[in-house]
């Protein structure tokens, strides 16, 4: 069975187009990060800004602003095997798997569950 001749360009456009797309969600998820990071620090800084200004500020307002800084992807950061920034060739190829939103639907399933219980 004799090849087509155009058989090694659609597979190399498919491996290129396969890069393009992984590297494009690769720099999406790194601007996210540094968003959510940027926003962490802003928070906090506000924070502290109240608290050293002496602006009564209660504790309930405090927790509030600590809850609201406290990074939703906790377990984020263990994703990433390579330094920040440094996006791996099997990464590229395979794409990183993302775990984040599977755990905290787990979080909150469990939470349902306990105030169920509580209830009953």
């Amino acid at each position: 069975m004799p090849v087509p001749t155009y058989l090694p360009h659609i597979l190399y456009s498919t491996a290129l187009t396969s890069v393009s797309i992984h590297l494009l969600w690769q720099r999406k998820a790194a601007e996210e990060d540094r968003a959510r990071h940027n926003a962490q620090i802003s928070i906090l800084e506000d924070l502290t800004q109240q608290l050293r200004s002496g602006v009564p500020t209660t504790d309930e307002e405090i927790n509030i602003l600590r809850n609201l800084a406290r990074s939703h992807g906790e377990g984020g950061e263990g994703r990433q095997q390579s330094a920040p920034g440094e996006i791996r060739w099997m990464d590229v190829i395979w794409g990183r798997k993302v775990a984040a939103k599977d755990e905290w639907e787990q979080r909150d399933l469990e939470q349902i569950r306990r105030e169920l219980s509580k209830e009953i």
